[in-house]
Parts: structure tokens; C-alpha cells; sequence
């Protein structure tokens, strides 16, 4: 198939383009060069995305202004890019008669949503977000435009809230990846995933790593974290001496990838035992 990626030379959808480009023909997009980017130019250019998405069967929208740009972009920014960007995309698939988009969006967006005094939140995708800045808003947007075009024109959409997966230090990613972190390479293949999936109409799918977590741990996730650190993974403490770390006192949510698992099949591979070579208790 003809796969149209957007923000190619970005660490995403890199990864995605290197995946693809085994089986399939790959037209990369991004406004700065890169080993997969085959157009460079701007996605917020009607005219490009339209000459760009010609011949086109699936397009992989991954291109965006993140939340580290809030300090470097203005709000006009992240509408024209966020908003107006995917507006365009969405409007060429229409004419050029794209069968499948899929998006990335972010768990970014549940925002305040994730914030509580009392328990671990467990997020799922019926979480309503509570936006915290621009980034958040202008990705709920590009979301409800997926949906409308969907409803209104019966292009399917996909809608992935993928979480961190961007470089952290060591311990980060480590505690990260328990509840809500992705390594790139999962994140990559819930793309595939998506792009090909027999799905009719529009949905949306959390898409993280592995949580170790069940959601009748919250309480004592936020209030005693060790407890349950060490009920999963008995030799966690030696582990993480040896390594000059602490474990979390609290976990304040975990992202929830039970639907993805069920409706895409999505099975990641690098979660937290895989990453520090830990074997959970069973």
C-alpha cells in the first residue's frame, strides 16, 4: 500500500516509516528533512497536503507541535499546526479518496482529569479530558475533527492517545513505563495496528505500556506504592539499590490499554520487566 506519514523525520514516525517501508511505499512528510522524508513542506499549506495525499491509500497523521514547545510557540502556533494542519489532511483525504487515517494523538489531554487527592486515577478512554493548556486543547480539536469527518463523510479515523515516549533519564523511563510511559517501538507497531484493522467508523485507543497494575490497587498506588512495587516484583528493592535509586512513594494514575489490547490486538513488548530484565511475581 501507498502510506502517507506525516512528521517522518520526527522520532515517531521514523520508527513507523522504517516499519512500513518493509512491505509497503512510503511518502514522508515533515518540514525538515529526514531519511524517510520524501516531501519536505508544511502541513498547515492546503495546496502541499493536497498534492502530497494524491495516489494515497492510509495516512498516518503524527506530525504535530508537542507539549516542550509550549515554551518556544505561541497558542496561534499550535492552532495553525495542531488544528489547521490536520484540518487539511483530513480534508484532501476526502478528496482523494483516503481510505484510513489514523492519528496520534496524546494521554496529554485528560489534563486535570488525572489529578486526584484521594487514589491513583485509572485512565481509560472514557475519561472525559480536563485540558491544561493550549497543546491539550488543540489535540481534543484535531480529535473531534477525526470524528466529524468520520460521521460526515464515512472516512474511518483512528484516534491513538499514545503516552512519553520521548528520552528521559534511566530511572524515568524505568517508573515511567509502569503506568505511563511507551517505548517508541510499541507506539510505532499501534499504528500498524490501527492502519490496518477491520474497523468501520471512528474510535479512539489509549496506547502505553504494559501497566503491572490493577485498577483495585488505585488506593494504596497513591498511598503506599512500595507495598504494591514489591507484591509484583519481590527483588525490585535490590534491584534498585544497586542502582542508586528509590522506589516511588506514590502513583498518582495508570494508563489503561485494555481496549487497544482487545479491539487492535495491541500487545507491547518493552514494558518494565523487559526494559530493567525484572520477572513480575505470579
Amino acid at each position: 500500500m501507498r502510506v502517507l506519514v506525516t512528521g517522518s523525520s520526527g522520532q515517531l514516525g521514523a520508527v513507523i516509516s522504517s516499519m512500513l517501508s518493509k512491505e509497503h511505499s512510503i511518502i514522508g512528510v515533515d518540514f525538515i528533512p529526514g531519511k524517510y522524508t520524501s516531501h519536505v513542506g508544511d502541513i498547515t499549506d492546503h495546496e502541499f497536503v493536497l498534492s502530497v495525499t494524491r495516489n494515497v491509500e492510509i495516512i498516518i497523521h503524527t506530525c504535530s507541535l508537542h507539549a516542550p514547545h509550549l515554551k518556544t510557540h505561541s497558542s496561534e502556533e499550535f492552532i495553525s499546526t495542531n488544528i489547521s494542519g490536520t484540518l487539511n489532511l483530513l480534508k484532501s483525504a476526502i478528496e482523494n479518496k483516503i481510505r484510513r487515517f489514523v492519528y496520534t494523538s496524546t494521554t496529554s489531554l485528560y489534563g486535570h482529569a488525572m489529578v486526584s487527592t484521594k487514589k491513583a486515577v485509572w485512565v481509560t478512554e472514557d475519561l472525559l479530558p480536563r485540558p491544561r493548556d493550549i497543546y491539550d486543547v488543540t489535540k481534543i480539536a484535531a480529535e473531534g475533527l477525526c470524528e466529524i469527518y468520520t460521521n460526515k463523510y464515512d472516512l474511518p479515523c483512528i484516534s491513538l492517545r499514545v503516552s512519553r515516549y520521548f528520552p528521559e533519564s534511566d530511572y524515568l523511563l524505568a517508573i515511567y513505563r509502569l503506568y505511563r510511559g511507551v517505548d517508541v517501538r510499541d507506539a510505532a507497531t499501534a499504528h500498524l495496528l490501527a492502519m490496518t484493522v477491520e474497523k468501520k467508523g471512528y474510535d479512539v485507543f489509549n496506547i502505553s505500556a504494559l501497566s503491572p497494575f490493577s485498577r483495585d490497587e488505585t488506593y494504596e498506588l497513591f498511598h503506599e506504592a512500595p507495598s504494591v512495587l514489591l507484591r509484583h516484583f519481590p527483588n525490585i528493592n535490590k534491584l534498585f539499590a544497586k542502582k542508586g535509586w528509590k522506589l516511588p512513594k506514590s502513583i498518582d494514575r495508570v494508563y489503561s490499554i485494555d481496549k487497544a489490547k482487545k479491539i487492535l490486538n495491541y500487545c507491547p513488548s518493552f514494558n518494565f520487566g523487559t526494559l530493567l530484565d525484572i520477572k513480575k511475581n505470579t
